[in-house]
């Protein structure tokens, strides 16, 4: 997934990874069903596509992308290059960092991509002029932006700190927290007809359509 003068090539990558995820899950004969390892894998993988997505579409704006629809994104902030994009937006919320002796960011002080306030942050910094667009988009009562990461955490660290962090976010759906982190991800919230993992691969999906489109 890498940053396009074309919103349409970004959408159409990401898109890709959130349905290989789906399907990742389909295999197994229903989500309901999915095995651990399937579970834990595209969690983590869920996350890290968003992430990546954040990244890129942020790094697209600053080329002056066309959106889905046509419209041209231009910025208020020029930047001569990604490195100096991403220094830019590093430098939003860590004012203390300083590049390598080659003037290259280190990746790891980059902005945290998946958190959407962080995100709509930066985007907001360099003058986006489809800050509107990135503002409704986020806003649509998404509640991966807040949970996955917790579950994402528990499968990364897998210690009973993070397990209590994730069966503590089940509550919000309805769901038991007595229940692990695999088992709430595999139940389905209240009014749903989708599986908690599936619920986020499909807002995930609506939120990078919702940003290129326009």
């Amino acid at each position: 997934m890498r940053p396009s003068k074309y919103l349409v090539k970004l959408q159409t990558a990401a898109i890709k990874r959130v349905q290989r995820l789906k399907r990742s899950l389909s295999l197994s004969s229903h989500p309901s069903n999915a095995p651990e390892i399937c579970l834990a894998n595209t969690t983590i993988e869920a996350l890290n596509t968003w992430n990546n997505f954040s990244r890129s579409f942020y790094l697209s704006c600053t080329l002056n992308p066309r959106a889905v629809n046509g419209n041209r994104i231009t910025t208020t902030v020029v930047t001569a290059n990604f490195n100096d994009a991403i220094g830019c937006a590093t430098l939003l919320s860590k004012p203390n960092i300083t590049p390598n002796p080659y003037g290259i960011w280190d990746r790891r002080y980059e902005p945290t991509w998946h958190d959407s306030n962080i995100f709509l942050r930066v985007c907001r910094h360099i003058g986006c002029s489809n800050i509107d667009n990135i503002v409704d988009g986020l806003s649509g009562g998404q509640t991966f932006f807040s949970d996955l990461s917790t579950f994402r955490n528990f499968y990364a660290h897998r210690n009973q700190q993070t397990a209590n962090k994730a069966m503590n976010k089940s509550l919000r759906y309805s769901i038991s927290a007595t229940l692990r982190p695999s088992e709430a991800l595999r139940s389905f919230p209240i009014n749903e007809t989708s599986t908690l993992l599936e619920k986020w691969l499909d807002e995930i999906e609506f939120t990078i359509k919702y940003l290129c489109y326009e």
